[in-house]
């Protein structure tokens, strides 16, 4: 019995009931697929910048020194390989210098050449005479000194980091690299937790990508808590109007509620046909949301592929946050129409039932 008669109250036609009905059903809709696009997009250019940035600059795991051979019996899923870090002033300022060779993996596209020799961005080789004077500490008998080397640009390239990654590195052959020079070994495609722990045990110092760009995975963070406060800002809006349909809704069923209670119905049964009632529009309300959602991904999917101005994206639906909102519209609407049938419990039935 409380089924049915939570069906047909849910989307009755007397005293336009189905009208705010479809009207709160199109509203939870328009919420969710808002939050589920603006969380899919800043996930996806938060999670696509930091692939960069571990792809190229920092590495999932850096270890102090040499220790590729070493390593790789305890990573043999992962990607590892040596290279050397130092610092050079040209005449258009100062760089950074990684020493690589060929098992180098670190995201790097070759405009043109080779790694043979010096490999600089477009911008610095624009401005060259396709040879390049770097002044660079190296030791010397007595002790380590600035000196000068002119080298031959054997290439150009780029990486998807992009400005602030390429305009300030410059790519030398690990052959030239002397004491000078801070070795690592990077270690990719690992699990961070599995990685640190072998380490641990190996007692080597190493640091994460997450310790290396600890500032800009902070900001990232602070971004997206900023975010979800706008979002549940959003959201607040959406629970007032919520609220004030569960109070129409409720009000409008006056007259019924008090007719099943001198037919012999149970106060909390009718509390729980009221719950239900409302709970069909909310779940109508957001399964519309997850496929509309979905939809409006793939849109912004296909407009993103047509359009060459913007990124091709490749949207993820977020299914914790959509989960997270809709448990909390759920909550908000179990209470308000509980509070609502208090209220009308409070009134006596003869007013109930002359209700026009």
């Amino acid at each position: 019995m409380i089924p049915f008669l939570s069906s047909r109250y849910a989307f009755s036609s007397s005293y336009k009931q189905r009208d705010r009905a479809i009207r709160a059903v199109v509203a939870i809709a328009l919420s969710l697929v808002v939050v589920n696009v603006v969380i899919s997009i800043m996930d996806f250019l938060q999670n696509g910048r930091f692939e960069d940035i571990r792809d190229v600059r920092s590495f999932d795991i850096v270890v102090e020194g040499k220790h590729k051979e070493e390593l790789s019996q305890y990573f043999p899923g992962s990607i590892l390989f040596e290279y050397g870090e130092g610092e050079a002033l040209t005449s258009d300022g100062a760089y950074n210098v990684r020493y690589i060779s060929s098992d180098y993996d670190g995201g790097l596209k070759i405009l043109y050449g080779d790694s043979s020799s010096l490999m600089v961005p477009y911008s610095l080789f624009r401005s060259s005479s396709g040879k390049i004077t770097l002044s660079m500490l190296k030791k010397g008998k007595a002790a380590t000194t600035m000196k000068n080397f002119e080298y031959s640009i054997s290439g150009i390239y780029w990486t998807s980091v992009g400005t602030e990654f390429d305009q300030t590195t410059l790519f030398l052959p690990l052959e030239e690299a002397d004491e000078t020079v801070y070795f690592l070994t990077a270690i990719k495609n690992v699990d961070l937790k599995e990685g640190e722990k072998i380490l641990k045990e190996l007692g080597l110092d190493y640091k994460t990508w997450k310790e290396q760009e600890s500032s800009l995975y902070a900001a990232f963070f602070v971004e997206k808590t900023m975010m979800y406060t706008v979002l549940s800002l959003l959201f607040v809006i959406i629970l007032v109007s919520l609220r004030q349909s569960v109070r129409i809704f409720v009000s409008s069923h006056d007259k019924e509620c008090a007719e099943l209670e001198i037919m012999g119905m149970g106060r909390k049964k009718i509390l729980l046909m009221m719950e239900l009632s409302f709970f069909l529009i909310l779940l109508l309300g957001i399964v519309l949301g997850l496929v509309f959602g979905r939809l409006a991904l793939m849109l912004v999917e296909y407009i993103s592929v047509k359009s060459s101005s913007i990124l091709d994206m490749a949207l993820s639906m977020s299914y914790g946050s959509m989960v997270f909102f809709s448990l909390f519209l759920i909550v908000v609407t179990g209470l308000s129409v509980y509070f609502e049938n208090i209220k009308r419990n409070k009134k006596p039935l003869w007013e109930l039932i002359h209700v026009k």
